[in-house]
């Protein structure tokens, strides 16, 4: 399990090691792209990301290939996307121009699936995710983190206040059992217990890497999202959420894995 984030300070996406080591695995600048990378995910295969320099969702191949596989400007929706995940099947964002979250169908077709406002609860959404079940999502204006009910009911099923811990949070996942999340006035990834205890179990400063970490997440999507089944790598892939368009929740034996 490694955890991918990005930052604009640089301009880059980045794959760190475990959780976390100080090992950088890769990266990728897309600042000629998008000068304002505020989000990305991992759905087994490519990297979703978003910037908000550009207005758009973006879904790069890999973890990280020069490819753009596809885009989508959704500036007529929210011209501040901050952060994006994958569920297995639809493409969950925030923006903080109208304080809400979005569920945009697939990756990406222009059909908007619902939305939900939160402005009544954090007025800037920071990052969002979702661990197969409820929604997990982050706001600098309460400093805290949230699980929101479903995709997405008005329902608030518990946060954390850790303005103690940093003040501007960014960036929010989940890896299955703990809560991945960054910050960028203390420059550094955390991984916060559960969803959520006050237990900090690990953090890393990546200030010197990029000094504006934007978002956050865990490269293993069958963990993140709750999947059992067939497990393993297959065509350079560790656990896939899907092989040939079927969902390895409906796979128990690979030939030849």
């Amino acid at each position: 399990m490694n955890t991918p984030w990005c930052g604009n300070a640089d301009d880059k996406l980045y794959l760190q090691s475990g959780q976390f080591s100080s090992t950088m695995k890769t990266s990728l600048y897309v600042g000629g792209i998008d000068g304002l990378a505020t989000g990305i995910s991992y759905d087994g295969t490519n990297t979703p990301w978003c910037g908000n320099a550009d207005d758009k969702l973006y879904l790069q191949s890999g973890q990280f290939s020069s490819t753009m596989k596809t885009s989508l400007g959704i500036g007529g929706v929210d011209i501040s996307p901050q952060g994006i995940s994958y569920d297995g099947t639809n493409t969950p964002w925030c923006g903080s121009t109208d304080d809400k979250l979005y569920l945009q169908s697939g990756q990406f077709s222009s059909t908007m699936k619902t939305s939900l406002g939160i402005g009544g609860v954090d007025t800037s959404p920071r990052g969002i995710s979702y661990d197969g079940t409820n929604t997990p999502w982050c706001g600098y204006s309460g400093e805290k983190l949230y699980l929101q009910s479903g995709q997405f009911s008005s329902t608030m099923k518990t946060s954390l206040g850790i303005g103690g811990v940093e003040l501007v949070v960014a960036g929010i996942s989940y890896d299955g059992t703990n809560t991945p999340w960054c910050g960028y006035s203390g420059e550094k990834l955390y991984l916060q217990s559960g969803q959520f205890s006050s237990t900090m179990k690990t953090s890393l400063g990546i200030g010197g890497v990029d000094t504006s970490p934007q978002d956050i997440c865990t490269d293993d999507v069958n963990a993140r999202l709750g999947i059992t089944g067939w497990t393993g790598k297959i065509c350079g892939i560790t656990n896939p959420a899907k092989i040939m368009g079927v969902s390895v929740t409906n796979i128990s034996k690979v030939n030849s894995i």
